[in-house]
């Protein structure tokens, strides 16, 4: 009996893998672009595209659809967004349906995106709002940049993890 019950899960989670696997075969996303699938609307991901060497950090979420009419009209809004190339979007971020973001673009930490974003620009907030560019954050923090420990385009090891954090503490360290 638990034999059965046992093969009849794994059909489930196979059959629930492989359609979460077709729900985001289509996305156009570029090369060296670090993301997880939380990041994405599941329910039109399709809509979504993504350019190259992008970060979406941990709890940002790219919405294609908006449901805040659901409960007065029965209906969704349906709406695409394009991510454009060497984007960072902080921890907690939301881009919301409809919206195009430029290349070299830095959308800070739990900002809402609802309008466009021209290339270069550094933004914040709830709604989003142009901070400054990307060039004069580079500037202002040219002195805290470092090489990083580990190449971000690949994949995350504890090995890397463990170098890093030897390598920010003496960092640290030696700052003191």
């Amino acid at each position: 009996m638990l034999k059965i019950l046992g093969k009849i899960i794994s059909r489930i989670k196979k059959i629930s893998n492989e359609s979460k696997f077709y729900r985001y075969r289509s996305l156009r996303i570029g090369a060296g672009t670090q993301f997880a699938l939380d990041n994405l609307d599941g329910i039109a991901p399709q809509l979504i595209k993504i350019g190259r060497d992008c970060v979406l950090a941990p709890k940002c979420v790219v919405l294609t659809h908006d449901a805040c009419l659901l409960p007065t009209t029965g209906k969704y809004i349906f709406d695409g967004v394009e991510i454009g190339d060497r984007v960072f979007v902080g921890y907690g971020a939301v881009i919301m349906p409809g919206v195009k973001i430029g290349d070299d673009v830095i959308v800070g930490s739990n900002a809402v995106v609802t309008k466009d974003i021209p290339n270069g620009a550094v933004v914040v907030g709830a709604p989003a709002r142009i901070v400054g560019t990307t060039a004069e954050l580079a500037v202002a923090r040219a002195g805290k940049l470092q090489e990083p420990v580990f190449d971000w385009r690949k994949e995350i090891t504890p090995e890397c993890i463990v170098r890093q954090q030897d390598a920010l503490l003496k960092q640290f360290q030696l700052n003191r």
